[in-house]
């Protein structure tokens, strides 16, 4: 089960099969029953039952039993509240108010004490008390780099080029490229191609991978699909397997 919001988005159910791979998101990882086992790239591997992974981290998450993603936009005040407590590391394994409000959540959802819509909504409850206190949503300190992603994301659909983005900055090319990885640890076309993928999945649950790879600005199903496993660890049919 999927749900998508403004900024995060969360899964229900196994992850039997989960390769390598690494996202923009922070991600939250949570499971009552059973223990995930979590891989990082060239480190151990580990177990427990609450993860924090940090962004870009390359890894692999494995649970046999119903197991809660949340991946969260680490521009948000969510997400922002998350890098200040936790971003020094590549992963956490968090014991704390936040993990067991989290945990006993999915525990109603898995008794059907509440719904899934229910499960989604206190969810957001959650994050909402967590975020950061900021009146302003703009953690980059920068208004040029903030402006810029805000045109993006009103854009997606579209494929946008340096130059247009650039110039909604009153910067050049160059300077806006390196000012965008400055500040948000990103090279820009990266995180067009992350914004475009993260945008795509509503529409991929009730449209055919093809028809969501072109909507969406890919060159192809197969662009699409790579892009897809290399960020998730599972290919764009686990998602329409699922709903």
């Amino acid at each position: 089960m999927f749900h998508f919001d403004k900024n995060f988005g969360l899964f229900v159910g196994r992850l039997t099969d989960n390769s390598y791979h690494k996202h923009y998101a922070l991600q939250i990882s949570v499971s009552t029953k059973s223990k995930m086992e979590l891989s990082i790239k060239n480190e151990q591997k580990v177990s427990g039952k609450f993860f924090f992974i940090n962004s870009k981290v390359e890894h692999s998450l494995v649970s046999k039993s119903n197991q809660l993603t949340i991946l969260v936009n680490p521009l948000s005040p969510i997400g922002h509240q998350f890098h200040l407590q936790f971003g020094k590391s590549n992963f956490v394994k968090i014991e704390d108010n936040l993990s067991n409000k989290i945990i006993e959540t999915l525990g109603q959802f898995e008794t059907s004490e509440i719904d899934f819509n229910v499960l989604c909504e206190k969810i957001n409850l959650i994050l909402e008390e967590y975020q950061c206190a900021c009146e302003s949503e703009n953690h980059m300190n920068d208004e040029r780099i903030f402006n810029a992603i805000k045109y993006m994301n009103a854009n997606f659909e579209k494929v946008l080029s340096l130059e247009e983005v650039a110039e909604q900055c009153f910067l050049s090319p160059t300077r806006f490229l390196h000012l965008f990885k400055e500040r948000t640890n990103l090279t820009f076309r990266r995180y067009q191609l992350w914004n475009k993928l993260i945008k795509s999945l509503p529409f991929l649950v009730k449209h055919s991978i093809t028809e969501t790879a072109y909507y969406y600005g890919f060159s192809d199903s197969s662009h699409y699909t790579r892009t897809f496993k290399e960020t998730f660890g599972v290919t764009p049919k686990f998602l329409t397997q699922k709903t």
